[in-house]
């Protein structure tokens, strides 16, 4: 939810400041008012009051995303397709289901990764700390990093035992956000990333051999 205070003659104007300014459509807005205005006698005694404007901005991205999904996938000539929302609040997932979903997912999941870069850039996602919304092929994302994060854990587990650093697949950066944070908890091991682009190899080494670093 996004909340508003506005001052205005009436609560009718208020909302219609929000719609105007902050272009959601008045069917995701509420109001009350905080201290209500006067529009006086003939203009006499005047008053602005206060109201407090209350905007769904779930709701509006959640269809806003979908509709911006459709047109994409239109685009790019996928025609036989589905979008699913699956809801767990704050994230809120659209699952495209289709045949050509080798196509939208990509080498290394790299046309996936766009496609979410795409729709996160156009409605500004990457600045919303209270919405997470996520694109997804057939549940990709969750069969990938079960995958790599048992992977990880495993070869994190080789790491402390023989202090060598190990190796993963590169990744784009989705998937290699959800692997930093997975190895993140397991003490006595970090990862690093190498390369350049969004693709990059990611390294579990021992945190000891930074310390031993530091001491020089």
């Amino acid at each position: 939810m996004k909340y508003f205070e506005i001052e205005a003659l009436s609560i009718d104007e208020a909302i219609d400041k929000v719609v105007s300014e902050h272009k959601f459509p008045k069917e995701f807005i509420e109001a009350e008012a905080i201290e209500e205005g006067s529009k006086g006698f003939l203009g006499i005694g005047k008053k602005n009051g206060l109201y407090k404007v209350k905007v769904n901005d779930y709701e509006f991205l959640k269809r806003k995303i979908r509709l911006t999904l459709t047109e994409i996938l239109e685009k790019m000539g996928i025609t036989d397709f589905r979008i699913e929302l699956m809801e767990d609040y704050p994230v809120c997932k659209f699952n495209i289901i289709s045949e050509d979903s080798n196509i939208l997912i990509g080498k290394t999941a790299q046309t996936l990764n766009a496609i979410q870069h795409i729709i996160d850039k156009i409605f500004n996602l990457e600045d919303d700390a209270d919405n997470n919304f996520v694109v997804d092929v057939e549940n990709y994302r969750e069969r990938i990093l079960t995958y790599l994060k048992e992977k990880a854990t495993s070869l994190a587990a080789n790491v402390l035992r023989t202090g060598k650093p190990a190796k993963m697949p590169p990744m784009v950066t989705m998937i290699r956000k959800e692997i930093h944070m997975a190895v993140k908890s397991i003490k006595g091991v970090k990862t690093e990333s190498y390369g350049n682009g969004d693709i990059k190899t990611l390294y579990i080494v021992p945190e000891r051999a930074k310390k031993r670093r530091e001491k020089r």
